[in-house]
């Protein structure tokens, strides 16, 4: 029998606990090793999994024996724990954004494929089969002339219920543009193409130097010159939206609750579409890519030259945020 894929994960919080879950629903894979600051918290996750619990990364990456790693810290914390994953010779996969910088995230991008491991970045709207179709309402010809986008992002609260930490709310490496731009900036670069230029503005609260923005607008440029208007709203009495629309001249294709392709032609309401694609949990697809890559086989995984393109979006939305003007992203 083919022996389980050895896993460690770094980093123990509400993200980390969630994907724990689906390493642990896979027979062909063995959490062997888990890491947090928090020894409590690394215990009491390790017991129940036989595993051996760390605080320091350094010691578990010396002494486990590992095929993988799931990096799940805060992001300030990615580029030098995974550098020091790669040069411990094990495969990565790594919560976004890949860095906090773009410097520091083509630093991981370079070591990883000199390396020669599989990098991955996790990213569950990637294979969704909401989002699959959607991409194919879009690609299919019945929108017509793409005329412009439009990004909708409204939480009723920041951070949310579930997601209360002492960074997430922070300016340095929370908020929800860099907290949940990533998923959907994924989706825009696959399904519409290279940004090619950014304009942003964003609103923090008063008097508060570290807090997080509370609101944003923007416009993403395409290679193309078609535009992506970006809206973003915290801390009002709505429920909770992400949505994704694309107007073309003949029609009009989006994304609703996240995931929910709609569509319409003409004048038209937009009506839902039925899914194509088996359902599944995100986790369980990330999870059974990541066997197959490891062992040599085949598997869909965003890797790390993506998480750099959606850096490079990120970067150039805060310099124009900070300076006011137009910024072209670097593109790879």
């Amino acid at each position: 029998m083919t022996p389980p894929l050895r896993i460690g994960v770094i980093g123990l919080g509400a993200i980390g606990q969630s994907l724990l879950r689906a390493f642990t629903a896979n027979p062909e894979v063995q959490v062997t090793a888990v890491c947090d600051v928090n020894a409590a918290l690394a215990e009491t996750t390790a017991r129940p999994l036989a595993a051996s619990a760390w605080t320091d990364h350094r010691q578990m990456l010396g002494a486990a024996d590992l095929d993988l790693v799931y990096l799940a810290v805060p992001p300030r914390h990615h580029h030098a724990i995974a550098l020091e994953v790669i040069r411990a010779g094990r495969h990565l996969l790594c919560e976004k954004p890949l860095a906090l910088t773009l410097g520091e995230a083509q630093d991981m991008q370079r070591a990883a494929q000199a390396a020669g491991i599989v990098h991955a970045l996790n990213l569950p709207l990637h294979g969704d089969p909401g989002i699959e179709t959607f991409r194919r309402l879009v690609a299919g010809g019945s929108l017509g002339v793409l005329r412009r986008a439009e990004l909708t992002l409204v939480f009723p609260q920041w951070p949310r219920g579930w997601q209360q930490n002492p960074w997430i709310g922070g300016r340095e490496q929370g908020g929800p543009i860099r907290e949940v731009g990533p998923h959907l900036l994924h989706v825009i670069l696959t399904t519409l193409g290279p940004v090619a230029r950014v304009w942003a503005h964003t609103e923090y609260p008063a008097g508060d130097a570290v807090a997080c923005e509370t609101a944003a607008i923007g416009t993403l440029e395409l290679a193309g010159g078609a535009q992506v208007v970006v809206s973003c709203l915290t801390n009002v009495p709505r429920p909770e939206q992400v949505s994704l629309t694309v107007y073309g001249s003949e029609g009009t294709a989006g994304l609703v609750n996240w995931a929910v392709p709609v569509a319409a032609v003409g004048q038209a309401p937009l009506e839902a579409v039925p899914v194509e694609g088996p359902p599944g949990p995100a986790g369980a697809r990330l999870v059974q890519a990541l066997v197959s890559r490891v062992r040599g086989g085949p598997g869909d995984l965003v890797d790390f030259s993506m998480g750099v393109r959606i850096q490079a979006v990120l970067e150039a939305w805060e310099q124009s945020s900070q300076r006011g003007i137009w910024v072209d992203v670097e593109q790879a």
